[in-house]
Parts: structure tokens; C-alpha cells; sequence
């Protein structure tokens, strides 16, 4: 049953590309691809764009840009297959694209080829200022069953952006699934009390009480954005996966937050 403590376009018109048949390359069609391009991304219509930046990657002069925009989009449209495969095709240009390990990684990692994700984006966060790729690094090695692993990644994306409320909601899950209740109580309440707490942010609060044993203190959370209803169906959840023994298959009920 799918969790409800899963993290989480607007359809333009279509556009003819009769007229964008591929022209002589010296004519500048690989700019006025990626153009439209971006502009369609803009507004939504990350599939027209998907396609367009295809094309631009088939013309002569295409550069990195083209096959990274590529797989954005197409991870966009949940096609992680092709995501993947634009996102080697960029490191094949740039064997040290931190965009495109990023990228490769994150591709894997929604296909639940947890092994190669961690493989790549430890390549990723080694290179300068990469919170997303620690963060996302953290979340293959929690679904792996690996909480020390996946603390320790978090705490270092925290590191370099340490006003990110989702990695610590993350954070305080692999505290929580690696039978350390008290530092992921400490770690959730930092993030409930912060003036920039979402919904979202609430509900993993609610989770983190049950995983740590401490349910009786649901009451004194600050939950304002949950109404009594959403909030039974929630604890229901809770203790549903608390009841799973096996970590693992905890951790892949527990909806970690990746919104970048």
C-alpha cells in the first residue's frame, strides 16, 4: 500500500514541430531548439521539451547542456530509463559533471538500482557544495537498510545547507529506523518548530513519534495544518509501519523527502 508520507504540470497546447525538421547546423537551429525548449520547460510542458532537446542533442554542434536538460526533463515525465541513458551520454562528453552524476544517480535511484545509486552519487557529492547529492545519497542507503550510512549522509548535505527541513525530516527517519529515538525526536522537533514547517514537514513529525515509541506525546506537537481526521488516518499509517519488522521494508514505506 503506498505510503501516505510519500513526498510529491501545466499542459500547453500542442506544438507543431513540422517546421523544426532539422536544418543545415550552421543556421543556428540548435540554439532556437534549446530556446523553445526552455521556454516550454518554463511553463510546464516538460514533455514538447523533452523532445526538442532530443533534437538538440542530434545535431552536430550539440553541447552537455542539451543531454543534462534532456534527462531533467525526461525525470520530469518519470521516464528514469531515459533519463539514465541521456545522463551517461553527458558523462561520456564530461566524465566529471557533477550535474550529470547528480543526474545518473538520482535516475538509478527512482529505478531502485539502489547499488549503482550510491556507486554514483558518492561520486557526486564529492564534488564542491553538493547538498542534493548527499541528500539523495542518504535516501538509497536508508532503502538499502543502511542507517549509519544514510545518517551520515544527511548530516553532511545538513552541513552545506543547514536550513534544508527536508534532509532533516530525513535525518530524523534514518535516527529513527537506526534505533536512536531520542536523537530523531530532538532532530523533528528542531524542524517543527521552525516558522517554515509545511504540512509535509507535520506528518513526518506524527511518523517519527510512533517509529520512536513516543506516541503519547502526539498531542503536544505542533500539527496546526493536520485536521483530527487527516490525523487518525496518519496514525493509523504510523503504526502500520512501525509494526514491520524488517528495516528495510520500513524504510520503503517511509516517503523520504526529496523535493529539489
Amino acid at each position: 500500500m503506498p505510503s501516505r508520507f510519500a513526498s510529491t504540470l501545466i499542459l500547453l497546447g500542442s506544438v507543431t514541430l513540422a517546421s523544426c525538421s532539422t536544418p543545415p547546423a550552421s543556421d543556428g537551429s540548435y540554439e532556437r531548439f534549446m530556446g523553445l525548449a526552455a521556454d516550454l520547460q518554463k511553463r510546464g510542458d516538460t514533455v514538447t521539451a523533452a523532445g526538442l532537446y532530443e533534437k538538440a542533442t542530434q545535431l552536430p554542434q550539440a553541447q552537455l547542456d542539451a543531454w543534462l536538460k534532456l534527462g531533467e526533463t525526461r525525470l520530469a515525465n518519470g521516464d528514469a530509463r531515459g533519463a539514465e541513458r541521456a545522463y551517461q551520454q553527458a558523462l561520456e562528453r564530461q566524465s566529471d559533471s557533477a550535474a550529470a552524476l547528480l543526474g545518473l544517480g538520482t535516475a538509478q535511484l527512482r529505478q531502485g538500482k539502489l547499488d549503482r545509486a550510491v556507486t554514483v552519487l558518492t561520486q557526486a557529492s564529492a564534488q564542491p557544495d553538493q547538498p542534493q547529492a548527499f541528500n539523495r545519497l542518504g535516501i538509497a542507503q536508508i532503502l538499502r537498510g543502511q542507517a549509519n550510512a544514510a545518517q551520515a549522509a544527511f548530516s553532511q548535505s545538513l552541513a552545506l545547507a543547514p536550513n534544508d527541513l527536508d534532509t532533516r525530516c530525513n535525518l530524523a527517519l534514518a535516527y529513527a529506523l537506526g534505533g536512536k529515538p531520542q536523537l530523531a525526536l530532538d532532530t523533528i522537533h528542531s524542524v517543527v518548530e521552525s516558522a517554515r514547517a509545511l504540512p509535509r514537514h507535520q506528518r513526518n513529525a506524527l511518523l517519527i513519534s510512533v517509529l520512536a515509541g513516543r506516541e503519547k506525546d502526539i498531542r503536544t506537537l505542533g500539527l496546526d495544518d493536520i485536521s483530527n481526521a487527516e490525523r487518525k488516518k496518519l496514525l493509523a499509517e504510523a503504526q502500520r509501519i512501525q509494526a514491520i519488522k524488517d528495516p528495510q521494508a520500513q524504510a520503503r514505506e517511509l516517503g523520504l523527502v526529496d523535493t529539489h
